[in-house]
C-alpha cells in the first residue's frame, strides 16, 4: 500500500493545485518512480502466485553465463557509478555454457543486485561473480554493506521475514524478492543460499 499512498497523495496535490509550477516536474518523477515500484511489486506477486499454482512456464535455452553476467554488468555499471558504488565483475575469460531460462535468471540476479544496492552507502562495493566448476557454475551477488545477522541467513528466503525483522532499521523492499528468487531457481533446477561476503555484506 505504500507506493499507492504516495501516488494517490501526490496526484491529489497536483489535482488540487497545491504543487508549485517549479515543483511539478519533480512530483511527476516521484509519481513515476512509485508507479514503477508498484509495477515490480505486482509482478513479484503474480510470479509467486503462478509458482505456487504450477502455472509457470520456462524457456530453457543454451546460455553462456559469462556473456549473461557481462551484459548485466554493462547495464548496472552506470547505475552504480551514479550512486558512487564501485562495481566489481569477476568472470572467467572463457564461455561458461549452461541450459537455463536467461530471462528468469537475469530476473533473479537483477533482484539480488537491487536488494544489495538499496543497502549500500557511497564507496561500498557491489560484486557480480561467476565461478565455473566441473559440470556446475556458481553465480554470486556480493556487497560491502551491513549484511545480515547470523540468525537471519536460514530465513532469508521466507516471504516477508527479513522485511519484518529490519523494517524501520534499514531500507527494505516488500519482502517478496528473495522468496521469488528462491522459487524461480528451484524451478530452474538450481539452488540459492545466503551468507556473509568477504566484502563485509
Amino acid at each position: 500500500r505504500t507506493p499507492l499512498a504516495g501516488i494517490s497523495g501526490q496526484a491529489q496535490a497536483l489535482a488540487d493545485g497545491l504543487v508549485a509550477p517549479a515543483e511539478q516536474a519533480e512530483v511527476g518523477r516521484s509519481i513515476g518512480a512509485e508507479a514503477a515500484r508498484m509495477n515490480r511489486l505486482v509482478g513479484d506477486l503474480l510470479d509467486l502466485a503462478r509458482l505456487g499454482a504450477d502455472q509457470f512456464t520456462l524457456d530453457v535455452l543454451p546460455v553462456d553465463l559469462t556473456a549473461l553476467l557481462t551484459e548485466m554488468a554493462r547495464v548496472w555499471r552506470p547505475r552504480c557509478e551514479a550512486a558512487g558504488i564501485p562495481l566489481i565483475v569477476e568472470v572467467p575469460s572463457h564461455p561458461v555454457p549452461a541450459r537455463t531460462d536467461p530471462r528468469r535468471l537475469r530476473q533473479v540476479l537483477d533482484g539480488l543486485a537491487e536488494n544489495a544496492l538499496r543497502q549500500l552507502a557511497t564507496g561500498q562495493v557491489l560484486v557480480l561473480s561467476l565461478v565455473a566448476g566441473p559440470g556446475s557454475a556458481t553465480l554470486a551477488v556480493r556487497d560491502g554493506g551491513p549484511g545480515l545477522a547470523a540468525e537471519d541467513y536460514p530465513v532469508a528466503f521466507v516471504p516477508g521475514e527479513l522485511h519484518r525483522r529490519y523494517r524501520g532499521r534499514r531500507p527494505t523492499g516488500a519482502g517478496l524478492g528473495l522468496a521469488l528468487a528462491h522459487g524461480l531457481l528451484q524451478r530452474l533446477g538450481a539452488t540459492i543460499t545466503a551468507g556473509p561476503a568477504p566484502e563485509g555484506g
